[in-house]
């Protein structure tokens, strides 16, 4: 196998994990909440999710347009139901194609003029409101009245007999003859009735098998055809006389010289449009950023959102009611209560302890959430927020860890040694690092790791019930404050009611408020009575050492 086969597989299988850690922070969850209407939303959106991370410069453009936006549909919820009435217009176009065809057909003139018909009303809309510099909006007022030179200002396309004096003599001779054929016909039809004594006769009709005597006149006489015949009927056409005949012969040359002449029109139209087709790009890419601003802006206005400050380098992770919207929304279904998130991390190195439930995990993900939101510039669900601008966000626990070949531990030292490879400044969140194998040796694998990551330039987060973490030097210490010491007892009364009651009761008595400690402050202990209090039979419970520093 050559190298450049080996490299390609190693950067699928990179590529593929980082798409299971996006998956375990509930990315897929967070970016449906992002809600398109049309065509040139969504496909705008694919693009932006599918980017790894924006610049710094990128980030400060994008999170001050959205922020413009924002004040605009806040102060006039007009201006939203207009926006989005225009996005839900705009479809995607073949732009490739159409830059380079030799001949745009009648299909894409149309699609041409429907978006710049929709792109002229938004750029009006966007002077009114004073938005009209966020992305360049080049005039195409031209454009538009080359594939509307009467005027009409509707977004249909045909054309036009004012494209050329031929083409407008050969369509007013069409007519005229088009007349002369339906006036012949008629005559003919009339003689036809009168000779055969049938005044209810029509150009096209049924008759039945069963009417012998009219059919043998019918089929005796010059004045139609059969066009089809069954086992019950017969079906008749009148047939041309020669003036007809003639007419319908003139006609069709009249045909062909109007094709070409039309042939000839959408060349001419498709070398103006090619002329000027790199400011029809930028309009077509500017509506699709100013869809994405939209976008953007209604989901800030929607879930309560911030513009965060973001720092190219660390200089503290700061959120104040961070939301793990994904989480809430599916507590809210329960009818249960969600508690914010308040971070302040002043050291790129850090620790987490605190009690079973208490909502570690829920941290980490909600922090690796807001800093992979932040780095794509979308707002964040959060109050008030300053991050660090990271090339990648790792969490340990991917989506993926159910593998059928590598057990947790395996994947989970996999996973994280083909991260440590890859360059770049990271945030590193550790979920209970190798808990998957037996205690002593994952607590020390666990600790030499946390000491070789504290010696990178990553930030760290680690969540763990191992003790001698929080030995270490070098690491801030925080705590989840968990439940107190009336809230055990309250808990420990309601032994007799549902699990699911229990549950409720317990998460309620929960403060994930995430508190500094002291260095060498031993994790919380508190597995027991909440073991207890879920259910575990107490001929256990009665086995088990009382935990000496439970939460008070």
């Amino acid at each position: 196998m050559t190298a450049e086969v080996t490299n390609i597989k190693c950067l699928c299988k990179d590529e593929i994990m980082q798409k299971n850690v996006k998956e375990a922070l509930l990315l897929d969850k967070l970016f449906a909440l992002l809600e398109t209407n049309g065509e040139v939303m969504e496909s705008v959106k694919h693009q932006k999710l599918n980017k790894k991370h924006y610049s710094f410069e990128e980030l400060k453009t994008q999170n001050r347009n959205t922020e413009n936006l924002l004040k605009a549909i806040k102060e006039s919820r007009a201006l939203e139901a207009r926006l989005e009435s225009i996005f839900s217009e705009l479809s995607l176009l073949p732009i490739k194609h159409l830059k380079t065809t030799e001949r745009l057909e009648l299909n894409e003139l149309f699609e041409i003029k429907s978006f710049l018909f929709s792109y002229l009303h938004l750029q009006e809309i966007l002077q009114e409101h004073k938005l009209n510099h966020q992305h360049p909006l080049p005039d195409m007022q031209k454009m538009f009245s080359l594939l509307d030179p009467e005027g009409n200002k509707l977004p249909t396309f045909r054309i036009y007999p004012s494209y050329s004096s031929v083409l407008k003599k050969l369509t007013q001779k069409q007519f005229a003859i088009a007349k002369r054929l339906k006036e012949a016909r008629k005559r003919d039809l009339e003689k036809a009735k009168q000779e055969l004594g049938m005044p209810t006769l029509k150009e096209e009709f049924t008759l039945s098998r069963n009417r012998k005597e009219q059919l043998e006149a019918i089929l005796a006489s010059k004045y139609f055809i059969v066009v089809s015949e069954g086992l019950a009927n017969y079906n008749f056409r009148l047939a041309d006389s020669k003036e007809a005949a003639d007419l319908k012969a003139e006609l069709h040359q009249l045909s062909i010289e109007l094709t070409e002449e039309e042939n000839k029109i959408l060349c001419s139209l498709t070398t103006q449009i090619q002329n000027a087709f790199s400011n029809f790009e930028l309009a077509y890419n500017s509506a699709g950023e100013y869809a994405w601003d939209f976008c953007l802006g209604k989901f800030a206005l929607h879930y309560n959102c911030c513009l965060p400050t973001i720092t190219p380098s660390f200089e503290g992770i700061y959120l104040n009611e961070a939301v793990n919207l994904p989480l809430k929304l599916f507590l809210e279904t329960l009818q249960r209560q969600y508690q914010p998130l308040n971070i302040a991390m002043s050291k790129k190195d850090n620790l987490i302890t605190g009690p079973n439930m208490g909502g570690k995990s829920t941290a980490l993900i909600t922090i690796g959430q807001m800093c992979i939101l932040a780095s794509l510039g979308i707002p964040l669900p959060a109050k008030k927020a300053k991050l660090p601008l990271y090339d990648e966000v790792y969490y340990n626990h991917d989506a993926g860890e159910n593998s059928e070949t590598l057990s947790s531990f395996a994947r989970e030292v996999v996973s994280l040694s083909n991260m440590l490879l890859r360059k770049g400044n990271k945030l590193v969140l550790l979920d209970e690092f190798a808990k998957g194998t037996n205690p002593e040796e994952g607590e020390a694998i666990c600790v030499a790791t946390l000491k070789y990551l504290i010696n990178s330039n990553n930030t760290i987060i680690s969540a763990t019930h191992f003790s001698a973490p929080a030995e270490l030097a070098g690491l801030a210490h925080f705590t989840i404050k968990g439940i107190d010491e009336q809230g055990f007892k309250r808990l420990e009364k309601m032994q007799d009611s549902n699990l699911e009651t229990r549950l409720a009761l317990l998460s309620e008595a929960m403060d994930y408020s995430l508190l500094p400690v002291s260095a060498k402050t031993e994790p919380p202990k508190c597995a027991i009575r909440i073991a207890g209090i879920l259910g575990l039979p107490a001929e256990i419970l009665q086995q088990l050492p009382k935990e000496k520093n439970a939460q008070s």
